[in-house]
């Protein structure tokens, strides 16, 4: 009896179901702190901005509203304001407010240009984008040229803060010429700028080229970079010639510029000429014939033509 009192006693007993709520939709909680880091670096980045705007002079301020007001009207390269085409439209046939034989007055359009009208409006448009292109052309050869009194000057100026680099920067030749401004790291002794033989910078040729670098760098012009050597030849067993060596040592500075300042694409060209483009040429076994040389190319009228017709 009392086994089938305990076993009646357990059927009316009620079952009771525990659920337990997973945790799968908790994996994200912690994060929050990430998006309110987010905003306050935000907001402190356009503190600075507006504590610097309020610094700058008044010329600064009305370009920085102007930019943000109509930001297509700054040219890419000087990053000054370009000028506005001005052409004056001169319609003719139905004006606002006529309508066609039909009594439709949305189907008139507002400009009806006959031939001659378009083929002016394309010669002075043509003409004012020239005439943007050769300012523009204008402006950024002036800045090439002002890059290059700018090194002058550091070099100079390096000269006296470090005695120990002035025979190597005495040895650098900068000037402007047709192409651009040319820079060339030329051997006044044996491994002044790279190792005899050999294509390995020496480290002030490192210290220059980051120098070098940075300001090139500022720079939208691209630049080409040669490597030159005088005439003396490898043994006739030797596979490894001047072609080689004034290549790799081009290539070198390449390599060395591009990972100091130079943005992607700015060298387009990166080329060896041995003993073929003599620096000296009434001797061509002077030390003088071994040279690095970087030319940054000027921004011709062409450059800035096909750049508005890209836009």
């Amino acid at each position: 009896m009392a086994n089938e009192e305990q076993d009646q006693h357990k059927k009316e007993e009620p079952i009771i179901i525990k659920k337990v709520k997973g945790h799968g939709g908790h994996g994200h909680h912690g994060g929050s702190w990430k998006v309110a880091y987010a905003d306050f670096v935000t907001a402190m980045m356009a503190f600075f901005i507006v504590m610097w705007i309020l610094g700058q002079s008044e010329e600064v301020k009305q370009q920085v509203v102007a930019y943000f007001e109509d930001p297509g009207a700054f040219s890419f390269v000087t990053g000054k304001r370009t000028i506005p085409i001005d052409l004056e439209l001169k319609p003719s046939g139905k004006g606002d407010g006529e309508s066609d034989k039909k009594g439709n007055k949305e189907n008139v359009p507002w400009f009806v240009f006959d031939q001659e009208s378009k083929d002016t409006i394309i010669n002075e448009a043509a003409k004012q984008l020239k005439e943007n292109a050769m300012q523009d052309s204008a402006d950024a050869a002036k800045r090439v040229e002002e890059i290059g009194d700018k090194l002058k000057k550091m070099f100079k100026k390096e000269m006296l803060e470090k005695p120990e680099l002035k025979e190597i920067l005495s040895s650098i030749k900068i000037q402007i010429t047709k192409e651009g401004l040319r820079i060339e790291l030329i051997e006044s002794k044996q491994a002044l700028f790279f190792e005899v033989g050999s294509a390995n910078l020496s480290n002030p040729a490192k210290e220059i080229l980051r120098s070098l670098g940075l300001e090139i760098g500022k720079l939208p012009n691209t630049i080409d970079i040669e490597g030159h050597t005088d005439s003396r030849q490898y043994g006739s067993g030797s596979a490894y010639s001047n072609w080689d060596l004034s290549t790799d040592r081009a290539n070198s500075a390449r390599r060395y510029l591009s990972n100091n300042g130079l943005w992607d694409g700015q060298i387009t060209k990166v080329v060896g000429f041995a003993d073929r483009n003599l620096q000296n040429p009434n001797n061509p076994f002077d030390i003088s014939n071994r040279r690095i040389s970087i030319l940054i190319r000027q921004l011709k009228v062409d450059d800035f033509l096909q750049n508005q017709a890209e836009q």
